[in-house]
């Protein structure tokens, strides 16, 4: 595993972890019992040196799991490149980013 590679794998954990803070809930009707309602989780792949992101939604409750939505892929690599520093917006801030207008765009649906 290279060093973008790693960055972007530690990247996914620290996002997954917020994630289940944040969606975690306890049933109410039973004490005993904790559970996850939807919950988005964020994924990565390797395949030599190509790496792909994805964003799933899941649901416990309902047993059922949407298809994953690309976020990065190592061939299309759309990060900001900050000249001054000669640097790409870490992995963290991007997914954080694309993770927040994907929100936004599936919010703004109108049915």
């Amino acid at each position: 595993m290279n060093e973008e590679q790693k960055e972007a794998f530690e990247a996914v954990e620290k996002i997954n972890d917020e994630l289940f803070k944040k969606y975690y809930k306890k049933d109410e009707n039973d004490n005993s019992k904790d559970w996850l309602a939807v919950v988005p989780i964020v994924s990565i792949t390797f395949a030599n040196d190509y790496m792909f992101i994805g964003l799933s939604i899941t649901s416990s409750e309902y047993d059922c799991q949407l298809p994953e939505f690309t976020i990065y892929n190592s061939q299309n690599n759309d990060r900001i490149y900050y000249e001054k520093s000669d640097k790409y917006e870490s992995f963290y801030k991007y997914v954080k980013r694309k993770f927040i207008e994907m929100k936004e765009e599936i919010n703004a649906i109108k049915l």
